[in-house]
């Protein structure tokens, strides 16, 4: 009992995080080449669909848990990426956004997609480099360069947070985990 309020050095948290969920991470960027994909004008459609898939239904469910999060500002964060102009169609043919049992596994997936934003600003100037630019690509860097900000105002949430004791620190790595499991089957196309 006494373990569960022992306190984490905020310095550790997020090492802790990587750790946990490198395994999972290396394997996404091993399977899913956005770049490769999205430079291809015939698979372009069906990329964009799947990000859609993946990022379209996020905030609104992990607003319960990380609404009012101090220094999260979660508002902007809703904010910035309704102004995506996703592809059209039936988001309820895509697997379920996974369920947050708390505010550390909900900040544990919402890591996952923050950290998607970090590679979309690689992957835009990846297929800038090859000529491919256009607005349809706004979904890659949706903060344009409040970017690096609002990464770091996460990790300081994160870090926050998964300091207070061994339990959210789990709750942030299994939230993480899920959130790199429900991206690869989105992003990959498992769910088609």
């Amino acid at each position: 009992m006494q373990a569960e309020h022992r306190k984490i050095p905020e310095r550790l948290v997020v090492n802790h995080l990587r750790k946990a969920t490198g395994e999972l991470h290396s394997r996404l960027e091993k399977r899913f080449d956005a770049v490769t994909e999205l430079a291809d004008p015939s698979r372009r459609s069906s990329v964009m669909r799947r990000y859609a898939a993946l990022h379209g239904p996020a905030h609104g469910a992990l607003a319960r848990e990380l609404e009012g999060v101090d220094g999260l500002d979660f508002d902007s964060r809703i904010g910035a990426w309704s102004a995506v102009k996703w592809p059209t169609f039936d988001v309820r043919a895509a697997p379920p956004f996974p369920d947050a049992a708390d505010r550390c596994e909900a900040l544990g997936v919402l890591y996952v997609l923050e950290g998607s934003t970090l590679g979309g600003r690689f992957i835009l100037r990846e297929l800038e480099a090859q000529g491919i630019e256009g607005p349809e690509f706004f979904f890659l860097d949706p903060y344009g360069r409040s970017g690096g900000r609002m990464w770091r105002t996460l990790l300081a949430v994160i870090e926050r947070e998964g300091s207070r004791g061994p339990a959210c620190l789990e709750g942030l790595c299994r939230g993480a985990m899920r959130g790199f499991l429900h991206a690869e089957c989105v992003l990959c196309g498992d769910w088609f």
